[in-house]
Order: structure tokens, then sequence, then C-alpha cells
């Protein structure tokens, strides 16, 4: 009997799986770049035979122009395992400048509900008529809820 990781292995040979083969071969190259390069990869993809990684700051590319060479020649002469079926012959870089939109889950700013405290016996010394009927308005309103 198989277990999940042999069921798993034989499906991404599958044909109709090619892009998670690739995916995996794509997270395992960006796992060779330096720690402090790596979240600055938006996102990578082959096309042409070419590995494009898509970056998010001009500075990221041009280290990344930089140490290209020392990544590229090891790739050729030991792939990873993962990336041993994939035709990529030349690995390149560019940064978007397409803004990054986040999923922010906005929640309507409302007044935080409590328990009253106050039970509604308070004196309203006010003699100004107007101020007097809002504070009694106040303390029947605080009543009721309490109550």
């Amino acid at each position: 009997m198989k277990n999940s990781a042999q069921v798993l292995a034989h499906l991404v040979t599958q044909p109709q799986y090619k892009k998670l083969t690739q995916q995996r071969c794509i997270d395992t190259i960006k796992t060779l770049l330096p720690p402090h390069l790596q979240p600055m990869v938006q996102f990578a993809y082959i096309k042409h035979k070419v590995l494009y990684f898509v970056l998010n700051h001009p500075g990221a590319k041009q280290e990344f122009d930089i140490i290209i060479a020392s990544i590229k020649t090891p790739l050729k002469l030991h792939p990873p395992k993962t990336c041993q079926d994939l035709p990529f012959e030349d690995i390149r870089a560019y940064v978007s400048h397409k803004p990054v939109t986040k999923n922010i889950d906005v929640k309507k700013e409302t007044a935080p509900e409590y328990v009253e405290r106050s039970a509604g016996t308070f004196d309203n010394p006010v003699t100004d008529t107007k101020l007097h009927n809002i504070i009694e308005k106040i303390r029947n309103s605080i009543h009721d809820k309490h109550h």
C-alpha cells in the first residue's frame, strides 16, 4: 500500500500538474538565493527556456545581477532533483513597478460596545434648561440600559 508521499510524488509526475512541478523547482532555486534577497522576490516563472524572477526593488535586481553568475554555473552542472526535467537555459530578473495590493479585511470602525457600569443615579445641578434636558435624556438612556 502506498503512503501519501508516494501518491503525491506520482501525481506530480502527471502532465496536467506540470505547473506544480515548475513551481517546486522555482521554490528550490529561490532557496539558493541569499536569505536577505528571498523576500524581495515577488514571483518567478519560466518562459521560452528562461527562468524569470520578478523583484520588488531596484536594489534587489542590482544585487541579483551581481550574484547570478555564481548561481547559474552550479545549477547547470548539478541541477536539483526537482529541476532535472525542466529545460531552462538562462536566469534573468526584472523589477516590477506594479504596486503590490494586499487583501486587507477592512472592518467598519464602530464604537466599542461595553457593559454600562452606571445605574443612572447622579445629580443634575445644571440650571440651563437645554443642557438640563440633554443630561436627563442621557440619564434615562443609561437607566433603560441598566434595567
